[in-house]
C-alpha cells in the first residue's frame, strides 16, 4: 500500500473474541487546528512521557483525553485565562476534543453490509455508548498528540507504531475505500476480521 501524507488512523471501539464489531474511522487534525491547539498537545505528549515509556505505553491511551483536559487548563492558567469563580477555562480542550470527534465516522454492520455514522448519531442510535466512545476519543487523543507532533518526514513511522499500540491501523485510503475492503455482513451476520496492524510483526 502506499502511503501519502496524510494517515488516516482505524482503531476498534467495540471487539470480542471473533474480532472487530465496530470500527472508528479518524481522519487527522489540519494544520490549522494543529496550529490553535499545539501548545497543549505539546504539554499532553510530554505529561504521559514524563513518567516514563511504560507507563505512556500502557496507561497514555485511557488517559490521553484527561490529561488534555488537564494541561489545557493549566495553560489557560498560565494565560491568566479564569472564569467568573477563578477557575482556569478548559476552553481549548473541548474544542479541540469536538474537533476530532467531527473528524471520526463509526463504522457499524447494517443491513446492507457496513454504516457509517457520525459519533453523536451512533450513540443516539445505540450502535455505541458514551463509556465506548470516551474509550475511543482518548486513543485518538493519544494518537493525535504523537502523530500531529511529529516531523513531516517521520509522521509515517509515527502512525503506523501508534496505530499499533492502540490494535489498530493506519491508511492512506478514504473512508469509503476502507469500509469497502471489509469482509461483507450485517448486524445478524459474523462478526468482522482485526484490523490489520501496518506494522510488520
Amino acid at each position: 500500500m502506499q502511503i501519502n501524507e496524510n494517515l488516516n488512523l482505524v482503531v476498534p471501539i467495540r471487539s470480542d473474541d471473533k474480532g472487530v464489531q465496530v470500527y472508528g474511522f479518524h481522519t487527522p487534525i489540519s494544520r490549522e487546528v494543529f496550529e490553535a491547539n499545539y501548545r497543549i498537545l505539546a504539554a499532553t505528549k510530554s505529561s504521559l512521557a514524563s513518567k516514563g515509556t511504560y507507563f505512556q505505553m500502557d496507561a497514555g491511551p485511557r488517559i490521553a483525553a484527561l490529561t488534555l483536559k488537564d494541561e489545557a487548563k493549566k495553560d489557560a492558567a498560565d494565560r491568566g485565562d479564569f472564569d467568573d469563580a477563578g477557575n482556569p477555562k478548559d476552553g481549548a480542550a473541548t474544542a479541540l476534543l469536538a474537533e476530532l470527534k467531527r473528524l471520526t465516522m463509526v463504522l457499524a454492520p447494517g443491513p446492507d453490509g457496513w454504516d457509517s455514522l457520525p459519533v453523536d448519531a451512533a450513540i443516539q442510535q445505540k450502535i455505541i455508548d458514551a463509556d465506548e466512545w470516551r474509550e475511543a476519543e482518548s486513543a485518538i487523543t493519544f494518537f493525535t498528540c504523537h502523530y500531529a507532533m511529529g516531523r513531516r518526514a517521520e509522521r509515517e513511522r509515527i502512525a503506523q507504531a501508534t496505530a499499533s499500540l492502540l490494535k489498530g491501523s493506519s491508511t492512506s485510503s478514504p473512508l469509503s475505500a476502507f469500509a469497502s475492503s471489509l469482509p461483507t455482513l450485517t448486524k445478524e451476520g459474523s462478526s468482522a476480521k482485526k484490523a490489520a496492524s501496518s506494522v510488520p510483526s
